[in-house]
């Protein structure tokens, strides 16, 4: 299949050392693939230095129990929302779930994010981690009415912790530095360890 062939085009390249972007162009425009299958390849293809990395962090979802963890908002609930519609959805390289609709500044705040909330409760409440901390991005429309539901749903069902936004969510989250559930690269590599809450949903 080209995807396939031009994941391991890209794979190639970046073990290289070429950068991302240069990599996926090289990849997408050597087998003619469309937007779909290029946000595919952007969230699949991982160097090897970044796979060994990024495992090397991944902790399993048990030993959240009785620590403080902090949630990427809307990078978990957008991927949560993916497993739960089994669609849009790939396990990349370093073994980390992840979406493909690139929906991040479009995102909206509705039904399908009450029920992506519903399950991370339901999660929470199963491994009982000391306090979770959601992070929002600011700049994403209705984020503050998210975090106030949010802070409701985790008092509602006696998680302690909270929710907020903030202009730079990525800052915020690695300043935090507990135990982490993103899939965003940047953050896996600055924080000392992460939890693939989605995947833990999945399975």
């Amino acid at each position: 299949m080209p995807v396939q062939k031009a994941a391991e085009d890209m794979k190639y390249l970046l073990d290289r050392g070429y950068n991302r972007d240069t990599s996926l162009n090289l990849a997408v425009n050597r087998y003619h693939l469309d937007m779909q299958e290029r946000n595919y390849l952007r969230r699949y293809v991982f160097s090897e230095n970044e796979i060994r990395v990024h495992k090397s962090k991944l902790i399993p979802v048990r030993e959240i129990n009785g620590e403080k963890i902090v949630v990427d908002g809307f990078n978990v609930l957008i991927t949560v929302d993916a497993v739960l519609k089994e669609k849009n959805l790939v396990e990349s390289m370093d073994c980390i779930l992840r979406d493909t609709s690139m929906v991040f500044s479009n995102y909206r705040f509705d039904s399908d994010t009450k029920k992506a909330l519903d399950r991370l409760m339901t999660l929470f409440t199963e491994y009982s981690p000391e306090n979770v901390f959601f992070v929002f991005d600011s700049q994403i429309s209705r984020s503050g009415e998210l975090a106030a539901y949010v802070r409701e749903e985790m008092n509602d069902a006696g998680i302690s912790g909270d929710a907020s936004t903030a202009k730079s969510a990525d800052r915020k989250i690695i300043g935090l530095n507990h135990i982490t559930a993103s899939s965003d690269s940047h953050i896996i590599e600055s924080v000392d360890w992460i939890v693939d809450l989605s995947k833990a949903i999945k399975h």
